[in-house]
């Protein structure tokens, strides 16, 4: 029986780290082309309404998030094989303006050096750049975006992409050393050290919780010598649970419907008006959703992709779409496949 399976990636990398190396995703998508058809997200939809499967293994490819490396590094070697993929961009992270900067096709034409393409940060580095300061160079801009269209079909993404705090269940605390880049955008300031961390999930999937500023200004009072004593979040943990009776004030059911509907309307609409397309298709952002997201998702938009690993079926849920995440050496990639291949 013929599969139909979606990969993801985030970055392309200059050289060998976190994520996958340019000259590793180039020998990706020449295997993926020598092994599959390449199809779009459309056809994913069209395959899934229908619930009529190919008669042949189809993979279609597909990017979170919209990294600057998407330009530099993937669009070359996809273009110069032939194959379109996707993209989904945080509409917020978009930089407004046209400007293209230099790509692997560039040195390729002899137009830079090497030296002079761009350095991929870390996806925390760049998120969490874009948090404190309002922007990136480290995401896509409107110009490389209009460029890409030629190969990448754009998708939603959301606009805040950030954890929020979502269970009253204390785990940790702040260290300096621990937590998510987000917790900027959680805690509503820079985290500081003795501040509780609680249970975390992308904004648009939970009720939010916001730390209580009382909370806040209780653990700022406490003098900066306390934190550097052995034992200091089991002593901080007791004197927290005798001053407060709760740590976090929630959102009501109603004000995360209505946040998170604006929230996806809004950077449907964003895109839209800067790319001059229309957005059908939206990835999770962390892959996280719940019920009332799906629900929401479905008024806004032709399909939902998770990050949950599976492949294709003739009764998968248009809004519940499974991917599968990439290794970032070839031979885990292909070990990937043979498992698509075998055992989904």
């Amino acid at each position: 029986m013929s599969k139909i399976f979606i990969i993801y990636y985030h970055h392309i990398l200059k050289g060998w780290g976190p994520d996958v190396y340019y000259k590793t995703f180039d020998r990706e998508v020449s295997f993926l082309k020598s092994r599959y058809r390449i199809i779009t997200l459309d056809d994913v939809f069209e395959y899934i309404s229908s619930g009529k499967l190919p008669e042949r293994d189809c993979v279609a490819v597909t990017f979170d998030d919209g990294y600057l490396s998407n330009y530099v590094y993937a669009y070359p070697i996809l273009k110069k094989h032939g194959v379109r993929a996707t993209v989904f961009p945080i509409s917020s992270r978009i930089l407004r303006e046209e400007t293209v900067r230099p790509s692997l096709e560039d040195y390729w034409k002899g137009k830079v050096s090497f030296r002079e393409l761009h350095k991929t940060p870390t996806m925390a580095e760049a998120n969490l750049k874009y948090l404190r300061e309002g922007r990136s160079e480290d995401f896509l801009s409107v110009g490389e975006l209009l460029r890409m269209k030629d190969v990448f079909d754009i998708g939603g993404h959301a606009s805040v992409h950030c954890r929020v705090f979502y269970q009253e269940k204390l785990e940790d605390f702040f260290d300096g050393k621990n937590g998510h880049w987000s917790f900027l955008y959680a805690y509503e300031e820079e985290p500081q050290i003795g501040f509780p961390i609680f249970p975390s999930r992308n904004n648009i999937a939970v009720k939010r919780g916001f730390l209580r500023r009382e909370v806040k200004d209780f653990i700022k009072s406490i003098d900066k010598e306390f934190f550097k004593q052995k034992g200091w979040k089991e002593v901080l943990r007791e004197e927290l649970s005798k001053n407060f009776t709760s740590l976090l004030c929630f959102e009501t059911e109603e004000e995360k419907e209505k946040r998170v509907y604006e929230e996806l309307q809004s950077s449907k609409r964003d895109l839209e008006s800067l790319l001059g397309v229309r957005i059908y298709h939206f990835a999770y952002p962390f892959g996280h959703y719940d019920d009332k997201l799906v629900e929401i998702t479905s008024r806004i938009f032709r399909t939902g992709f998770t990050t949950e690993k599976g492949v294709v079926k003739s009764n998968t849920s248009l809004l519940q779409i499974p991917r599968i995440a990439v290794a970032k050496d070839i031979g885990s990639f292909i070990g990937i496949l043979l498992k698509v291949k075998f055992i989904y």
